[in-house]
């Protein structure tokens, strides 16, 4: 079994990284999720006919598990007073990581693979992780020179982010890689083959970060590695093999386009280029800072158990700072806080985030012994000061500690167990993978679904949520999927009831509460009276979301098609007051008071639009007319 095993854990570090696919709903983190919900049903089995036949502990114990259940407990605990349970158990649809069931595996992990890793079997495991990564940056460097430039939206050439599905994700991932290569090289006999090739990963691994073009990587990747060569120099480390991988990382990072070289650097703007074609894009930094603001906003409301794991895309929008309006990402939607710690201090409340951080503090402590190890992991903590942990960074998180951990000696049961054991086992096993395919396969229909209503396929749309339905029957997002669907194929009965379900399971999502108003604007089509209901719906979705100036603009334009006009004006001037330059809902108010003759009203709006959006044809011809 014991070998079994090990090829299970070896799967799960190598293969993970590298796992994306265009069959599921979202290409990456979702099949990397499902993968390792697969791999460690797999591990625990087989981990439980050992524990069972006598020959292993059931789980790992030392003061590292005390700090995991308290974690994890607090975890639950926000999980039962979630505003979306469940979410909270099953994760943000397009994310997965994050998640109670989530955590409860990378848990599960945590308090078995001890009791497997002997020092050869660390060491084998720390080389398929570096063969993996040889892998995923390689393909990242070849991305950066177009090998899959045609299949993406994203100019992926400007900035790559490989298997991992976004550069901040692929360059946290690498940060991770680079001190394990690092160890490798420094153990090895200086100008051999191996310290060649371990040489070669850095090189790797650092020029694929570059092209990532990740700040906050490159602000991981220079902290980290200078704590390790401090250690290093410190420990006397020969200094020749650590000048090596510095005259890689110097001149490359001066040599090739990157945050760092553009800081020390700053390149001129000419004075040619046509100001008016430049995109008005909002730092990174600016809007994140606002996210911050509406997180620490949220927590403040919810101070003790947070609103529940994973709800940050329902939530943010209750404490959404208006200044959010005015980014270039205003109209996004953002599912996560952007900072590890401030998601768990507004979704699990301060339990969760004091248990979280004292959970950081004692994996650090049993870190300490192994620098590579230890700077590994503190990557991973600056990568998420900035951003948020994704499968593969989680996976790292959850399990580079006990790579640290000394060999665990294990006493072997007195006895084996009686056989109803093995039965009962298998049969939760079959069970539980029973489950995790079902919930991958509804995937795929979900995804299959929305392709087909994408080409106005109506017919083969609802077969495949009907199918996502039946294999998953509890999740909203398929239900407000087949409401849409069936609104298009004019079954109001059926739209109705499939939205009205979808919002007795997750009320709080704007998103199904927009959908919700879609179905019924649809609707109206065949029977003027749905139009209410739509607005009702509209109405709610200003409610959960009161500094969303885009809910509110369409509101108006919904009270405007039944013309309720002084309702309209109130919501486009509601509108407009959260976001000042909305040039749509200027001109919206601007047509609405030309249509009422009153001129000079419809003046100042059409002259605002053209101040905001200088191109607006119509709102020039409406100008004319008033002349």
């Amino acid at each position: 079994m014991t070998s079994i095993i090990n090829f299970l854990i070896s799967l799960l570090f190598f293969f993970t990284p590298l796992i994306f696919t265009s069959i599921t709903s979202e290409l990456f983190e979702v099949p990397k999720m499902y993968f390792v919900y697969l791999s460690t049903l797999l591990i625990i089995f087989f981990h439980l006919i050992n524990y069972l036949k006598g020959n292993t502990s059931l789980f790992f114990k030392n003061k590292l598990t005390i700090f995991l259940l308290i974690f994890f407990s607090t975890q639950l605990l926000s999980t039962i007073f979630s505003v979306d349970l469940h979410t909270s158990i099953f994760g943000y649809y397009s994310r997965l990581n994050g998640s109670l069931l989530s955590l409860l595996f990378y848990s599960l992990l945590f308090l078995i693979l001890p009791l497997y890793l002997t020092p050869k079997f660390k060491n084998k495991i720390i080389n398929l992780i570096l063969t993996s990564g040889l892998l995923v940056s390689s393909y990242g460097i070849l991305e950066h020179f177009g090998i899959d430039k045609h299949l993406w939206v994203q100019d992926v050439q400007s900035r790559v982010f490989s298997t991992l599905g976004q550069p901040n994700w692929l360059a946290a991932y690498l940060c991770i890689l680079l001190p394990l290569a690092l160890h490798k090289f420094l153990k090895s006999k200086i100008f051999s083959l191996k310290s060649s090739y371990f040489l070669f990963l850095i090189s790797n691994f650092y020029l694929c970060l570059l092209f990532t073009k990740s700040k906050t990587g490159l602000i991981a990747a220079i902290i980290s590695l200078g704590i390790y060569f401090l250690i290093k120099l410190f420990q006397k480390t020969n200094l020749l093999l650590l000048t090596i991988p510095l005259l890689i990382f110097l001149p490359t990072s001066l040599i090739i386009s990157n945050p760092i070289k553009d800081y020390l650097f700053p390149q001129k703007i000419s004075s040619l280029i046509d100001q008016s074609t430049t995109l008005n894009i909002t730092p990174s930094e600016n809007i994140r800072k606002i996210v911050w603001q509406g997180s620490l906003d949220l927590w403040k409301a919810f101070p003790l158990f947070g609103t529940g794991p994973e709800t940050f895309g329902f939530t943010y929008y209750w404490t959404r700072p208006a200044a959010h309006n005015l980014t270039s990402e205003w109209d996004f939607l953002y599912n996560k806080a952007h900072n590890e710690y401030l998601n768990y201090l507004a979704t699990t409340g301060t339990l969760g985030f004091i248990s979280y951080l004292f959970l950081i503090i004692s994996f650090l402590v049993s870190c300490f012994s192994s620098p590579f190890i230890f700077v590994s992991f503190i990557s991973i903590l600056i990568s998420n000061f900035a951003g948020f942990s994704v499968v593969t960074t989680s996976l790292f998180f959850f399990l580079l500690p006990i790579l640290a951990l000394p060999e665990i000696s294990t006493k072997a049961q007195p006895k084996p167990k009686p056989k109803i054991f093995y039965f009962i086992t298998t049969a939760l096993f079959l069970f539980l993978i029973s489950k995790i395919f079902s919930l991958f396969l509804a995937d795929i229909a979900y995804n299959q679904s929305q392709i087909a209503y994408n080409r106005a396929l109506y017919q083969p749309s609802q077969k495949n949520i009907n199918l996502a339905l039946t294999l998953r029957p509890k999740e909203a997002l398929y239900y407000s999927q087949a409401s849409l669907i069936a609104a298009k194929l004019n079954n109001a009965p059926l739209a109705t009831a499939h939205s009205n379900l979808a919002l007795s399971l997750s009320p709080a999502s704007t998103n199904l509460w927009k959908e919700r108003a879609q179905v019924f604007s649809e609707l109206s089509l065949i029977d003027s009276e749905y139009f209410s209901l739509a607005i009702d719906a509209l109405k709610n979705t200003v409610r959960l979301a009161p500094t969303d100036a885009k809910s509110f603009y369409l509101l108006g334009k919904f009270y405007e098609a039944a013309s309720e006009n002084d309702l309209a004006i109130e919501n486009y001037q509601k509108a407009l007051t959260l976001k000042a330059n909305y040039d749509h809902a200027s001109f919206a108010l601007g047509e609405l008071y030309f249509s009422q003759k009153n001129y000079p009203e419809a003046k100042k709006y059409f002259e605002l639009t053209l101040t905001l959006a200088p191109n607006n044809q119509e709102a020039k011809e409406y100008l004319e007319k008033i002349k």
